[in-house]
């Protein structure tokens, strides 16, 4: 008779080989590590924005008692009843916080920030970008280097239609006080609107639908609060994405205009 041989299952793991099993676990994680810093490095902040804003609302008590349903589509997170708000009430959402978000951050790593500021409120979102940005003095005619910036704004203003389908968009030039230099536009106001069209004209030509523009030359009437009507932050072109009000009409997104001569119309449709 044969001798059953003592020992373990061939299929052990020798005491001597139990270092493979630590040597896998570490190549593993390093794996997850590298995975993460890959994403890390090419994080998209519309995404990363409409994330963080989902997360928050995670925690809050109406989607905790289940009242209320959270989801996150492509570049924004919504309510069931976001587009619905954004239509009746002319409330803009969570869009507006990551066009905020998107412009901010292009802002912080072009180290413009004193030329290139955003707003938001309920209705409307109001980008403010200086004139040194865009122009030349006393030109109107788009400086090579804004096409870049003028580019990442059309894309957002872009998005910002397509969240909220009854919104418009309003382009307002303004100037500072002093006269105009040089034999190119009559007065402040020519000057004004001028910069403003071809700011629109940019907006229309990147893909917005011409019937959602509208056009303000402001001139020289329409300062900056607790600044200097000469200063050259004045000079400046701002963009703004609002939604009509619940009524149907063009809500205006600024106080009451007083800043168009009586010679002037104040908006100017651009779709007409």
């Amino acid at each position: 008779m044969s001798k059953k041989h003592k020992g373990g299952d061939h299929g052990e793991i020798h005491p001597d080989e139990r270092w493979l099993i630590t040597y896998a676990d570490m190549i593993t994680l390093l794996l997850a590590v590298f995975i993460v810093m890959y994403a890390l490095s090419d994080t998209n902040l519309r995404k990363f924005n409409a994330f963080a804003q989902s997360l928050s609302s995670a925690f809050n008590t109406d989607v905790m008692s289940g009242s209320q349903q959270f989801t996150i589509t492509e570049g924004q997170a919504t309510t069931p009843d976001a587009g619905k708000s954004a239509a009746s009430v002319g409330y803009l959402g969570s869009e507006a916080q990551t066009i905020q978000a998107v412009v901010k951050n292009y802002a912080i790593q072009k180290g413009i920030q004193a030329s290139m500021t955003v707003e938001v409120l309920p209705t409307q979102v109001r980008i403010q970008l200086g004139g040194e940005l865009l122009f030349e003095a006393g030109r109107a005619t788009l400086a090579p280097s804004s096409a870049a910036t003028l580019t990442l704004v059309a894309q957002e203003i872009l998005s910002g239609l397509k969240a909220a389908p009854g919104a418009m968009v309003r382009v307002e030039g303004n100037t500072d006080s002093s006269p105009v230099s040089g034999p190119f536009y009559a007065d402040n106001w020519e000057l004004s609107s001028s910069r403003a069209l071809t700011v629109l004209r940019f907006l229309r030509d990147s893909g917005v639908d011409p019937s959602r523009l509208e056009l303000a030359g402001n001139g020289a009437s329409n300062p900056l609060p607790s600044t200097d009507p000469t200063a050259a932050a004045n000079r400046r072109v701002e963009i703004v994405l609002f939604v009509p009000d619940a009524s149907g009409g063009s809500a205006s997104p600024t106080p009451a205009i007083e800043s168009i001569a009586p010679t002037a119309p104040s908006f100017l449709p651009f779709g007409g």
